[in-house]
C-alpha cells in the first residue's frame, strides 16, 4: 500500500515533466517549413502502415516477437541471463534471471525493434555497397516501422500490463510517453534539419525547471 501511494506521487511530480517536453516536441515540430524528399518518403511509410493495419491486417505476431526481444536484449544489457523465450500471435513472455526489472518491463514500449533493425541492416549494407540510392526506401521503411510500434503500444496499452506494475503505472505511462516523445524527434531530426534533438532537450530541461519553480512559488505564496 505505502509502495503504491509512493509510486502515485512520484507520478504527479514527474507530470511537469511530460508538459515541459510536450511543449518542447511541438516548437520543435513548428521549426519544419516544406516537405523534402527524405519527409515525404518518410510520411509515405506512415500512411502505408495505418493503411495495412486498417484495410488487411494487424501484424500481431511481428510485434509480440519484437515486443519479447526487446525485453530479451534489455535483460542481457543489464546484466541478467534469459532462461526461456516465447512468442506467439497473441502473447509472449521472457523468463530471465537477473536484469534490472524496471528498464527490462518497460524497454518494449519505447525501443522500436524493427525501425532499429532497419537502421543496422542499413549501416551494414552500406559497409559493402553504395546505398545512397537507396535512402528513400529507407525512410519510407522507417516511417513505416515507427508507426507499426506507436500504434501497436498504443493498442496494448489499454490493456492491462503487468509490465507497468514494476514501478507503478502512473510513473511507468509518463517515461514510455516521454520515451517515444524523444524517439519520435530523434527520428524526425534524421529526415528534417530544422528539428534539434540539443535543442529539444535543453528547451524541455528549462520548461521543466520554470514549471517546478512555478507550482514551489503558488504553494508557499498561499
Amino acid at each position: 500500500m505505502t509502495g503504491r501511494i509512493a509510486s502515485l506521487l512520484f507520478g504527479f511530480l514527474f507530470i511537469p515533466v511530460h508538459i515541459a517536453y510536450t511543449i518542447a516536441f511541438t516548437h520543435q515540430l513548428l521549426r519544419v517549413h516544406g516537405t523534402q524528399q527524405a519527409e515525404l518518403f518518410m510520411l509515405l511509410g506512415v500512411t502505408g502502415y495505418l493503411a495495412w493495419h486498417v484495410l488487411l491486417f494487424e501484424p500481431s505476431r511481428l510485434y509480440v516477437f519484437g515486443h519479447e526481444a526487446i525485453h530479451a536484449i534489455m535483460v542481457w544489457v543489464t546484466g541478467g541471463a534469459v532462461k526461456e523465450f516465447k512468442a506467439d500471435a497473441k502473447q509472449g513472455s521472457v523468463k530471465h534471471k537477473g536484469g534490472a526489472s524496471g528498464p527490462v518491463a518497460l524497454a518494449p514500449y519505447v525501443v522500436p525493434f524493427y525501425s532499429i533493425l532497419l537502421a543496422l541492416g542499413y549501416a551494414f549494407a552500406g559497409m559493402f555497397t553504395n546505398v545512397a540510392a537507396w535512402v528513400k526506401w529507407f525512410f519510407f521503411g522507417l516511417g513505416f516501422t515507427l508507426t507499426f510500434h506507436l500504434v501497436f503500444t498504443v493498442k496494448v496499452l489499454k490493456e492491462k500490463q503487468s509490465d507497468l506494475e514494476v514501478w507503478g503505472r502512473l510513473i511507468s505511462l509518463g517515461l514510455i510517453y516521454w520515451g517515444n516523445l524523444s524517439i519520435i524527434v530523434l527520428v524526425m531530426a534524421l529526415v528534417a534539419p530544422e528539428i534539434e534533438i540539443l535543442g529539444y532537450l535543453r528547451e524541455g530541461g528549462e520548461r521543466t525547471v520554470a514549471l517546478y519553480q512555478l507550482i514551489l512559488n503558488q504553494l508557499f505564496s498561499l
